[in-house]
């Protein structure tokens, strides 16, 4: 028998959801333990989607603080997608609300930089046929390409923070451009100034090669050798 209220499949998400989030009284007082155990799980698998999916801010943070985050956002922005390898939207703004005014201003930088590399990792493939250049036609962004901009060097942070890498003496003073892109299955961060933001966004608009900002254009092959375009050839 259906449940008065709760006869359609999206009214009993909805209503399950407020459960697990104590917003929800059980209709059997019997259900209750078996919620609790449940909701309990829910937030431990949360929680530990976001430290796989956020590594260098967790190391950044260091794991007490960044639990206490990660369960302040499964609370404010419970998973609404079964695939928790893609969880974490949001996180930079319940970072935010956490910190203290000032304090760590660049890591929601980080945070934006991370969920922007899951995105990335499972964005679709750029198409295998190569685009003949035209300048009258645009070279388009792969896929998988994104980009977030910092007055903290985030990208010099992330590679750092890579399986392997050398620490550096020292870290850029100035911001950096974080350029996110995917060859071979990898993720890559590069680091560009602020001077080729305007050019990616052309890009990002499709703008015909000819009429891509001529100051931009000395960072072209930087972007072009990070795999963030779609392969293509030239005329020649």
């Amino acid at each position: 028998m259906a449940v008065e209220g709760l006869s359609s499949p999206a009214r009993f998400e909805a209503w399950f959801a407020r459960l697990l989030a104590g917003d929800a009284v059980p209709l059997a007082p019997g259900l209750a333990r078996a919620v609790a155990v449940h909701a309990n799980n829910a937030m431990a698998a949360a929680t530990a989607a976001l430290a796989s999916n956020f590594p260098v801010l967790l190391a950044l943070m260091g794991e007490a603080a960044f639990a206490d985050l990660a369960q302040r956002h499964a609370r404010r922005c419970p998973p609404a997608d079964p695939r928790l390898c893609l969880y974490g939207r949001g996180l930079d703004e319940t970072l935010v609300q956490a910190l203290p005014a000032g304090d760590w201003p660049w890591l929601p930088d980080m945070a934006r930089l991370e969920q922007a590399v899951v995105g990335a990792l499972f964005a679709a493939d750029p198409p295998r046929r190569p685009r003949r250049l035209d300048p009258a036609r645009c070279w388009p962004l792969a896929p998988a390409t994104r980009w977030v901009w910092s007055a903290a060097p985030i990208a010099s942070l992330w590679q750092a923070h890579q399986p392997g890498a050398a620490w550096p003496d020292e870290f850029p003073a100035a911001g950096e451009l974080a350029l996110i892109s995917r060859r071979d299955g990898q993720c890559l961060i590069t680091a560009l100034p602020a001077a080729a933001l305007p050019l990616l966004e052309a890009l990002k608009r499709r703008t015909p090669l000819a009429q891509l900002p001529a100051d931009g254009l000395p960072h072209l092959p930087a972007i072009a050798a990070a795999g963030a375009l779609v392969p293509a050839v030239g005329d020649g």
